[in-house]
């Protein structure tokens, strides 16, 4: 049973490394698309229409699914000063409370995050400065996000529930 589980918050990790990997291409694609935009306009007198809406909208983009990516590697800010201090099980603690909290901030992200993307969708809304970019898929990112910010803090609260049951993984997460 306790195997299947890793496996399981394995599973959930390996999605979290994804997400946090797609995000990092999106910068470097929305790095080109500005760099092409400033080269366009600055030395060709000819700037695009849609390079500075689609970059803002990567860039949104890139920063919901990367939520789950830095909690997995503990990058998010914390207060270490009294973290620290703790023993490992006073940390497991700690943990589990913010993912109290955690839950009640993904959670309304994920429920309202999901109404405002279906508002979109069957609006089928798009960017009011040019009508060529769809603007519904970037708010799917909106819930999309939150989910996988939840799902990787269960994951890590399961982890610290192991722990303080004595039945901890042989590596550390």
């Amino acid at each position: 049973m306790i195997q299947t589980l890793l496996r399981f918050l394995n599973l959930i990790d390996a999605l979290s490394l994804w997400t946090g990997r797609l995000a990092a291409w999106l910068t470097l694609l929305a790095v080109l698309i500005l760099t092409a935009e400033v080269v366009r306009r600055y030395f060709f007198n000819a700037p695009t229409q849609w390079a500075h809406e689609v970059s803002t909208l990567l860039f949104g983009l890139l920063y919901v699914l990367a939520g789950a990516y830095a909690l997995k590697e503990k990058a998010h800010v914390g207060v270490d000063v009294f973290y620290s201090r703790l023993s490992r099980k006073g940390q497991a603690w700690f943990n589990l409370l913010g993912f109290v909290f955690l839950t009640l901030f993904a959670g309304t992200l994920v429920v309202y995050g999901w109404k405002f993307f279906l508002a979109s969708w069957q609006n089928r809304e798009f960017s009011l400065a040019n009508q060529a970019i769809p603007i519904f898929p970037f708010k799917l990112a909106i819930p999309l996000g939150a989910a996988l910010l939840l799902l990787q803090g269960l994951a890590n609260a399961i982890r610290d529930l192991l722990l303080l049951l004595g039945k901890e993984e042989d590596r550390a997460h």
